[in-house]
């Protein structure tokens, strides 16, 4: 347990918003599955809108109580934007053969006036689960992957047209992600939030797991550390706990202004919409993620805590639930059901696609493998599991 942790288990005071957790549904955990809303028109599961309700249909005889779909790859979009690009748009060279079938589905859904996030929301609404829009806080590519191929496909024209903004490492280096610490960053994500949120969607996911980080040396945060503590940022390393509160500052402003949007966009509606957030469990704080601060102010409805990488960790849930104690928050096991295995490259791709190359297999959780978590969750009393990267059903009821 972090140093961190240990210090912030304390009484929380009143929330300043009612919570409203899930509630489990056919069985006793709260079940949550992730759609990365990219992976499933990659495959040539998702043909078109048909495919895509049946797929949310078939949830309707599992336990799954909340179905979050990642509205962004990179920081393009899978439904037609205002804010920014379709995946994939302007090119005709893609990096894999699954890159151009994903783009050409989700293009034809637009021209055809069809709206992915309408046609999930609709669908898990018709089956009796809750549908929240995700959102990868900073999941564009560097600029060298594969060629240049894959950046071309997810990051949007954002990204593209502001360099400026991208994280730096301590030798002025820009990394691929984009710093929170400016505010055209948190309004270019924001806006994408109003986006959504008009929509019939029951709340925003903020997936910090997708991905870290979030701030580097850029000068807004630079300029901080040496005004607060009188050293040059760049002589301390990047998970000093000195940066947590300046992150901590930045960041909150962020989740603050999503869950006014959300409060706002909820009037409008005459109902209650859910914020949650997905962290790493001993990270989160060198990440910028203050969840006491979100606990105690009432800001969310559901915290999704896992671990940063392939699945088949293990770790206390506990702390975290002490913690949430008084917040009306439930929190969630965050699990990934990949524990070997990694995306096909383009260079794979191609192999395969010329014979020289066999498919390689992931290895997944097991049922076994989630039973023996859901009585950990039980006895630690969170309140269920989120399953990522996991679409079998079989795996999705009787915990």
């Amino acid at each position: 347990m972090s140093r961190f942790l240990l210090s912030a288990l304390c009484i929380l005071s009143a929330p300043l918003l009612a919570a409203e957790p899930p509630q489990p549904r056919q069985g006793s955990l709260t079940l949550i599955a992730n759609d990365d809303g990219f992976s499933a028109f990659h495959s040539g599961r998702y043909k078109g809108a048909e495919d895509l309700r049946k797929a949310m249909l078939a949830y309707k005889d599992t336990q799954i109580a909340v179905m979050e779909w990642c509205v962004i790859a990179g920081s393009c979009s899978n439904y037609p934007s205002k804010v920014t690009e379709l995946y994939g748009t302007g090119m005709t060279e893609f990096p894999r053969r699954g890159d151009k079938l994903a783009h050409e589905t989700v293009q034809c859904m637009a021209d055809a006036g069809e709206n992915t996030l309408q046609i999930v929301t609709a669908a898990c609404h018709e089956a009796g689960i809750s549908c929240y829009a995700s959102l990868r806080m900073n999941g564009d590519y560097a600029e060298s992957m594969w060629g240049g191929t894959f950046p071309k496909f997810a990051n949007g024209s954002f990204w593209w047209k502001h360099p400026e903004f991208r994280t730096l490492n301590a030798q002025g280096k820009p990394g691929s992600h984009q710093s929170y610490a400016f505010p055209e960053v948190r309004e270019f994500k924001l806006n994408i939030l109003r986006e959504v949120a008009e929509q019939d969607i029951d709340g925003i996911n903020l997936d910090f797991q997708r991905h870290p980080t979030f701030f580097g040396y850029e000068k807004p945060m630079s300029d901080a550390f040496k005004a607060k503590y009188g050293v040059e940022a760049s002589t301390v390393s990047q998970d000093d706990p000195r940066w947590f509160p300046l992150r901590f500052e930045m960041m909150n402003r962020f989740v603050r202004d999503v869950r006014h949007l959300l409060d706002e966009a909820g009037k409008r509606k005459g109902r209650h919409l859910g914020l949650s957030a997905r962290i790493d469990w001993q990270k989160y704080p060198t990440w910028g993620c203050d969840i006491e601060t979100w606990l105690k102010e009432g800001m969310l409805d559901y915290l999704v805590v896992g671990q940063y990488g392939l699945g088949g960790y293990e770790f206390d849930i506990a702390p975290f639930v002490k913690l949430a104690q008084g917040s009306g928050c439930a929190v969630i096991f965050g699990d990934e059901a990949t524990v070997k295995g990694h995306d096909r490259t383009a260079e794979e791709d191609r192999l395969i696609a010329a014979g020289k190359m066999k498919p390689i297999p992931n290895t997944l959780l097991t049922r076994e493998h989630y039973e023996q978590r859901a009585a950990k969750v039980r006895a630690a009393k969170a309140q269920g599991m989120h399953l990522f990267n996991e679409t079998r059903k079989d795996m999705m009821k009787g915990y």
